[in-house]
């Protein structure tokens, strides 16, 4: 199995690619910190794994499209890429800068383009092929004081459910995964509680059982699943609120 997963220094990206290392698997991983990767890889070097890594931001488009080329022509094409790379936090519109909101969009939106997009031919070509993008339970509906998270993530699930569309027919699975909170970085800055928070081993063994069962969206656990549908229909003041 030829597996790419981005973001792999930390959280669910160091988490799936644990998974995945094994004997028989060339495993790509991008991140930006090289001594982190570089300790991830090892990890699943010692699993037994091939291992490639590139140092590289997600935002950089010409890097990311190299990465892409360099991975099918060292592993002879690609069965796996999860744009996992991300981040978040609140949008500080009194501060009337914005830097941090565009960083995030470019991140979490034209980080899971420059990451998808560069395998897709190979895809097309093989006839087969599997593509994931990590998007978020608060990728269904704007959520107050987090506003351009939830957009990012809104995007990203947009772009998962047409792209599923359009590559169905030359053999290729779209996946859509939501999570609800799970231990990480990111999650370990928030200052409110975080309801059914998982562990993140526990949450990269979910995703990658959904992955194997050629989910199209999987959205998880189960309690918030359900709890982002009903604010997906919530009136405006039910959702201002709640997150009060």
């Amino acid at each position: 199995m030829r597996v790419v997963i981005t973001g792999a220094t930390a959280g669910i990206g160091e988490a799936l690619a644990l998974e995945y290392a094994a004997a028989g698997v060339t495993l790509g991983l991008t991140g930006r910190r090289a001594d982190r990767l570089e300790a991830v890889a090892a990890a699943c070097r010692a699993k037994g794994a091939t291992v490639h890594t590139w140092p590289i931001d997600v935002v950089d488009q010409p890097g990311m499209q190299a990465m892409a080329r360099e991975f099918l022509e060292r592993a002879g094409g690609v069965d796996l890429v999860i744009a996992n790379a991300g981040i978040g936090g609140p949008d500080r519109l009194e501060r009337g800068d914005p830097a941090p909101i565009v960083r995030t969009l470019e991140v979490n939106v034209n980080g899971v383009v420059n990451t998808l997009v560069p395998f897709m031919p190979a895809m097309i070509a093989q006839r087969s092929g599997h593509l994931a993008a990590v998007a978020s339970v608060a990728g269904f509906r704007a959520m107050p004081l987090r506003t351009t998270y939830s957009a990012s993530k809104i995007a990203v699930r947009t772009l998962m459910e047409g792209w599923g569309m359009d590559l169905e027919p030359h053999g290729i699975t779209v996946t859509s995964i939501n999570p609800g909170f799970v231990e990480s970085e990111l999650t370990a800055k928030n200052r409110f509680p975080m309801p059914f928070i998982l562990p993140t081993p526990a949450a990269a063994k979910r995703i990658v059982r959904a992955l194997r069962r050629r989910r199209r969206v999987y959205t998880f656990p189960l309690p918030m699943a359900v709890l982002a549908r009903v604010l997906a229909l919530a009136p405006r003041w039910v959702v201002k609120r709640l997150v009060r």
